[in-house]
């Protein structure tokens, strides 16, 4: 790949929606403003959680309670613009 300053619009535009995950790599992500219930998350390291409900949701921030796959649940609050990795 070349570097960021030679790059086209096309290669910049496919890398927008994208992002690095440490020990997964370049993964595809979603602004967190368009994401739903039922939507599977991806972090660092291949861990995963799921979107089980909006809680909250205001002009630019969403909140989002997830379940992980050990079935721990957490309150995450993101701005909308937030790109996110997900399945």
């Amino acid at each position: 790949m070349l570097p960021l300053h030679h790059q086209t619009n096309k290669q910049t535009n496919k890398m927008k929606n994208s992002i690095q995950l440490q020990a997964v790599g370049l993964v595809n992500g979603t602004t967190a403003g368009e994401i739903k219930v039922g939507t599977t998350l991806l972090w660092n390291f291949g861990a995963t959680s799921v979107v089980k409900e909006i809680t909250k949701e205001t002009n630019k921030s969403i909140w989002f309670l997830t379940e992980t796959e050990n079935g721990n649940t957490y309150n995450r609050r993101f701005l909308k613009s937030r790109v996110i990795g997900t399945k």
